[in-house]
Parts: C-alpha cells; structure tokens; sequence
C-alpha cells in the first residue's frame, strides 16, 4: 500500500508589518516550494513587514527539502530586515530541527 503525501495548504493573513501563514500538511519535496512562493510574494508585497509567523501546528511530515525552505525563508526575512516566528511546532518539528542542529537558529533571539 502506498501512502500518497498530503497537499500543502496554506491560510495567510496579515496587516502591514505582520503577516501569518497556517500551514497545514506535509512540508516535503513535493509542496515545500508552494512555502517559499509565498513567502517571497509576502516579502515583496509589503516592504515594512517586522514579522512573519508561521503557525506550525498543522505540519505533518517535512523532509530535507521542507526543512531547505524553512533554512531559505529564515536567511530572505534576515536579509528582509523581518523576523521569523515558528509558532506552534509540534514536537516532532523541534526534534528535527533538534537533530539537524538548526534549532537555534530558529529560536535565537535575533530571529
């Protein structure tokens, strides 16, 4: 039996210097671009933005590539002069990025 990987959706809601993006679904080879597309539409929508939050609850699997995106997404906010906010990372979210040594970088105080 094979299990086919869940579409991407994602809600954004925003003013001018806040921007919230719900993801819910799988963060992986196959939708992770959908992501980082909005992301950069975002960024360039709105000059001014001081922060961008990802609401994470909803994330199911993210592979290499989904954790590429967020690595990518993290480095364009700096660069954005915006601040990156994970909100609600389910455990296995921080395991990974436990594990993959990038935890700090997302929960140091200067993102």
């Amino acid at each position: 039996m094979t299990t086919l990987p869940s579409a991407l959706r994602l809600t954004t809601t925003g003013t001018a210097d806040t921007v919230r993006i719900q993801i819910t679904g799988d963060l992986d080879h196959d939708h992770a671009d959908l992501l980082l597309d909005e992301v950069t539409a975002q960024l360039g929508a709105r000059p001014g933005l001081r922060a961008l939050r990802l609401h994470c609850a909803e994330i199911g699997a993210v592979d290499s590539m989904g954790l590429s995106v967020l690595l990518m997404i993290g480095r364009r906010t700096a660069a954005a002069g915006t601040r990156l906010y994970l909100d609600d990372r389910p455990a296995r979210l921080t395991r990974l990025l436990d594990l993959t040594g990038t935890l700090d970088h997302f929960t140091a105080s200067g993102m």
